[in-house]
């Protein structure tokens, strides 16, 4: 009985011990936690206090780019500076010369400074923020008394206004800021800090990271890792610019995936905003038009239902010969052909070589109306893509349930139905992807400040819309329809590339459909047969100019000798 007793004693000893070296562990690792990844707050507030204590010091977590290198740059950050404020209750230096001083430094907001020295019943008044801790000490040296420096820290996007679409920002809404827009918004609780008083208990703050560590409820903050590569998102928004500057687009956009796992190295949008200064900006140009707006693509649909009759078995395309008159009768409605002129007898590879709407109107009477709906379904069309993005616009696709034969006459030229850019990438992807979908996505990786990282693999989720086979036989087709472009000038001699044009008609709000305004648009893969990138671009009513191969195809060659150079892509020919 005694032995068991000691047995016993020396169990729940060793259970005692074994608990309190936990919680000593705990504690000391919270310790070293907070002093190594907090000691920059603390040391912010350190600074503070020297100049004018801050009651709250702003926090937040970094979004970045990654070049190719695997190198990061920051994309959203965080600067340390200062404000500067005035006791107009006992000011008593020289206005104008403190005006001058100041502006000689810094942009300056005269009038507001002169406002805050007619308010005498104050003792503090702001008169400029965000003023670089260089700029501050200068100005802190010329007028000493005369103005007070408060340490302070405000969000930056070093790269001014690249990728804004993607990125968002942050403002206010309602008294708290909040990230607005883009990836700010879509990773708000992962970006969040928690407001901490310069003042807390320092045994709160251990006590409180410790259930933070715990709490399986509680989202972990952290930092972003994106997959757009800052060097091809700069070029590439650079040739975007170009073709709204040159032809006069209402809008212009594009983006550049990874069509195998739907990595999303550029995302760009004419007009845009610069997120460090947006305040003059409409707010319709805060929409990520890419993937919020919808539009009518035209031609670039068609290789998508020249899959679907090939998959589904419903015209052999090595045999398969149209006559083409130039026109067709869909019931009462007739649809022609981009200029109206027939080609007589056309092999299946010449309707996407000469975008023959005809063509499409006799492939897609082939294909059983539930067919369509189906692979149209598999496609994506019929859901939303789920990017990493907020406010993903809804595909309007509601002629898909007629069984009216002129509504999917149209739909096989890409009338007729309105889907999001980012959807559309999508579903012309899986021809990229041997058959398959891919999840289009921004962000790779989540570092959180806790020690631990997620990273995103979105592979697991494809699914297969086309047989290889068929998706193989399409590109077999793209390519030959882009080598043949402008009589083989723009073909890539070592390269195969897969692509096709679109021109599509913009529907009038009043009904129908304008005659003098098109989108244009353009997609592209490559090397054709084993694709590394795919890229999707458009342009809304550009000007003077009729057909997307006159506006899109000299950019989207641009950019794939870019693409081709900078990451060193093997020839495929």
């Amino acid at each position: 009985m005694k032995k068991r007793n000691e047995k016993q004693f020396l169990f729940r000893l060793r259970c005692i011990f074994a608990f309190v070296a936990s919680i000593g562990f705990v504690l000391i690792a919270n310790l070293f936690y907070i002093q190594i990844s907090n000691g920059h707050r603390f040391r912010a507030q350190a600074d503070g206090q020297y100049v004018v204590a801050t009651y709250n010091s702003f926090e937040r977590g970094s979004i970045y780019f990654e070049q190719q290198d695997g190198t990061k740059i920051s994309a959203a950050g965080q600067r340390t500076g200062y404000k500067i404020s005035i006791n107009p209750s006992n000011f008593n230096a020289d206005a104008d010369e403190v005006s001058q001083t100041i502006s000689d430094v810094i942009e300056f907001d005269d009038e507001r400074f002169r406002d805050g020295l007619s308010r005498s019943n104050r003792t503090y008044f702001e008169i400029a923020n965000n003023v670089s801790k260089e700029d501050g000490i200068i100005l802190k040296e010329a007028l000493g008394s005369a103005i007070s420096l408060h340490a302070e820290k405000w969000r930056v996007y070093p790269l001014k206004g690249s990728a804004a679409h993607a990125l968002g920002f942050l403002g206010y809404q309602g008294d708290e800021l909040a990230g607005r827009y883009g990836l700010e918004r879509q990773y708000e609780s992962t970006l969040k800090r928690e407001d901490v008083d310069v003042y807390t208990n320092f045994f709160a703050r251990i006590f409180h990271n410790v259930q933070n560590f715990v709490d399986p409820e509680k989202v972990p903050e952290g930092d972003i890792v994106t997959t757009i590569d800052p060097q091809v998102q700069l070029y590439f928004e650079n040739q975007l610019k170009g073709i709204q500057s040159t032809w006069n687009s209402e809008s212009v956009a594009g983006i550049i995936m990874n069509p195998k796992n739907g990595e999303i190295y550029a995302m760009g949008a004419f007009p845009n905003f610069d997120n460090n200064n947006f305040r003059d900006a409409k707010t319709e140009y805060f929409k990520n038009p890419l993937v919020e707006n919808v539009h009518e693509f035209g031609s670039i649909v068609k290789p998508l239902i020249v899959g679907i009759a090939i998959d589904n078995e419903n015209i052999d395309h090595k045999e398969l010969e149209y006559y083409d008159s130039g026109s067709v009768e869909v019931g009462p409605h007739t649809i022609s052909n981009f200029d109206g002129r027939g080609r007589g007898w056309v092999s299946v590879q010449e309707i996407l070589n000469q975008s023959l709407n005809t063509g499409m109107v006799h492939i897609a009477e082939q294909i059983p109306k539930p067919d369509f709906r189906e692979y149209f379904e598999k496609f994506g069309f019929t859901s939303q893509t789920n990017i990493d993005l907020p406010n993903e616009g809804t595909n309007l696709t509601n002629n898909l349930k007629s069984n009216r034969d002129i509504e999917f006459a149209n739909m096989s030229f890409g009338q007729g139905i309105a889907v999001t850019p980012i959807s559309m990438i999508q579903a012309l992807g899986t021809l990229a992807n041997r058959g398959k979908t891919v999840q289009p996505h921004l962000v790779k990786k989540i570092e959180y400040t806790n020690g631990f990282s997620k990273t995103f693999d979105y592979e697991v989720e494809q699914q297969i819309a086309l047989s290889e086979d068929s998706a193989g036989e399409v590109s077999r087709m793209l390519v030959n329809a882009f080598d043949a472009y402008r009589n083989g000038t723009v073909k890539l001699d070592n390269y195969s590339v897969a692509a096709k044009t679109g021109t599509a008609q913009i529907p009038n709000p009043q009904g129908g459909y304008y005659d003098d305004r098109n989108l244009h648009s353009f997609v592209g893969y490559f090397p054709a047969y084993d694709p590394e990138f795919i890229i999707l671009m458009y342009t809304v009513h550009p000007k003077g100019v009729k057909y997307a191969s006159q506006t899109l195809i000299d950019p989207f060659v641009d950019v794939t000798k870019y693409l081709i150079n900078y990451y060193k892509v093997a020839p495929d020919r």
